[in-house]
């Protein structure tokens, strides 16, 4: 009855003020009308910090914790003068590959030529560190006369840098000599590890993506495409129920917006500082311009809708894949941009991104390379790197990754046989904190920081000067007027090149009487550059 009387309701006014005939519905329509290019537009821009955050925040204080504060955006900067930011590349381990596909057998129907790494764990017992790859590349026979695709390999290394594939034999494949499958089916798009589950059955979960079944040459449904939940007790015996698809992902929909599907190179992960599953997924937009979104689970079946990250910068540039991890209280994050025509592996190189939250990323130093092609197409990952797990080890970040050759070494018979077999995998490693610099030269740049509130009493930084140059620092109160005794005249100067070097003035380096009293710190950069700064 009150549902009869509203609208009855919504109807007098509407004629009262619109002349609408009574039988109408009031209203408009559920949706907002979209211009398709506006909504490729805005995504292209979306990830640009200075239009996703409007607002001047040079007065407002921010509180910083023990961790290392990383200048890789522009968080914490209130003004900058003659300063720049750079990019810093890791270097590839001169060990590369560490993991490559099986030798090929000529007795063997088929080589099982592909090896791609989606997921690395470090644990405190042996192995130390695991890995779940992609290890078995096509269909192959299922039960009732059906075939599936894929297989899920798996690798041990004690040191992260020399790996084993162990003997399982649990999955053996006609035409195949891979020992070390640990699941027979489907790509592994999300791992977690959870100690603290009650069922010790339980406490690894993976999200499995299956792609339909066929008879023969056709792709009849079998096995609905799109993701299936497992769990095991040991990361290696895997118990699911493919009969109940957990996150559906249909395929075949086309490249429409709103987009009907996830893409498969979307990435499942547990973020430990918000307590959430993350959905970082691909999307295809028309056009096929691949993007890329944010969506969040508190138990892997019901999930957020996504809300947009990425999109390529210019040209023809597109987001394949996207990874983000966890860093000293923040997140970093590497983009895969695909450059269309450059071959036929979708070849892509590396940007960074970075988030403070976990749901806003934004661009670090937009269209400096991170991870560059190589020019001379030589080496095993000249056409592909395609980071997927970075962990700190020590005064280094390691960064695993997937590489594959060009199109050229890959025809090249005279290319080493090793080298010229799919995709493999390697290792990058960069010094701690070292992913972008606040860069000054000749003329003496400045930065100043936000109000600082922290608790500790002895500031450090991460820089390096080139020869003749220098560092200093100096503070200031919130006006921005300098604190006695703490100028740049009273500053030691800092010179060199250390992950770790301690602040001292004339009076000493103790700020423990400046703790949570909004202090700025104004660097000057000599010819020097700046990476991290904190307080302990």
């Amino acid at each position: 009855m009150w549902w009869n009387l509203a609208l009855s309701l919504a109807m007098l006014f509407s004629v009262g003020f619109s002349q609408t005939q009574a039988n109408d519905l009031a209203g408009g329509p559920l949706v907002e009308p979209y211009d398709l290019p506006d909504v490729l537009t805005t995504w292209r821009h979306i990830a640009n910090e200075q239009v996703i955050f409007p607002l001047d925040m040079a007065e407002f204080p921010v509180r910083i914790d023990r961790n290392r504060q990383l200048l890789v955006d522009n968080y914490f900067i209130a003004t900058a003068k003659n300063v720049s930011r750079e990019v810093h590349r890791p270097r590839r381990y001169e060990g590369n590959p560490i993991v490559v596909p099986e030798p090929h057998d000529p007795k063997l129907q088929r080589r099982d030529n592909r090896v791609v790494c989606k997921f690395v764990m470090r644990f405190d017992e042996a192995p130390r560190y695991r890995m779940w790859y992609w290890g078995h590349p096509d269909w192959h026979a299922w039960k009732d006369g059906h075939t599936i695709r894929f297989g899920v390999g798996y690798a041990i290394s004690d040191d992260g840098k020399n790996w084993q594939k162990p003997n399982l034999d649990m999955f053996l494949f006609e035409g195949s000599n891979l020992h070390n499958l640990v699941m027979p089916y489907g790509l592994m798009h999300g791992l977690f590890y959870e100690p603290d589950e009650p069922d010790p059955q339980k406490r690894f979960k993976a999200l499995i993506n299956v792609e339909t079944g066929r008879h023969g040459n056709k792709r009849d449904p079998v096995i609905p495409t799109g993701y299936y939940l497992h769990t095991s007790p040991d990361g290696i015996h895997w118990t699911g129920n493919l009969e109940k698809c957990d996150v559906p992902t249909p395929q075949g929909m086309g490249y429409v917006f709103p987009p009907k599907s996830i893409g498969d190179t979307s990435r499942f992960w547990w973020d430990s500082l918000r307590q959430k599953y993350v959905g970082d997924v691909k999307f295809v937009l028309p056009g096929t311009n691949r993007v890329r979104g944010v969506m969040e689970s508190d138990d892997l079946v019901h999930w957020t809708r996504p809300t947009p990250t990425f999109h390529g910068l210019e040209g023809d540039n597109q987001i394949y894949g996207h990874r983000g991890f966890i860093y000293q209280g923040m997140y970093i994050g590497m983009r895969w941009v695909y450059v269309k025509g450059r071959s036929r592996a979708h070849s892509s190189y590396v940007e960074l991104d970075c988030s403070r939250d976990g749901r806003i990323w934004t661009r670090v130093g937009a269209k400096q390379p991170f991870m560059a092609f190589n020019p001379k197409k030589d080496t095993w990952d000249a056409g592909k790197m395609r980071p997927v797990a970075m962990f700190e080890e020590g005064d280094e970040v390691w960064i695993y990754y997937n590489g594959m050759p060009t199109d050229a070494e890959m025809e090249n018979p005279d290319f080493p046989e090793s080298q010229r077999v799919g995709n493999s995998i390697g290792l990058a490693i960069l010094p701690r904190d070292r992913f972008a610099s606040i860069n000054g030269g000749d003329e003496t740049g400045a930065l100043v920081t936000r109000p600082l509130d922290f608790d500790g009493s002895t500031l450090h930084i991460n820089g390096e000067t080139a020869e003749g140059g220098k560092i200093t620092v100096a503070l200031m109160d919130r006006s921005g007027k300098a604190i006695e005794g703490f100028g740049h005249g009273d500053c030691h100067p800092l010179q060199g090149d250390s992950l770790d070097m301690q602040v001292g003035w004339q009076n000493g380096s103790d700020l423990a009487a400046f703790n949570q009293s909004e202090v700025r710190l104004e660097f000057h950069l000599d010819n020097a550059k700046l990476y991290s700064f904190w307080v302990d």
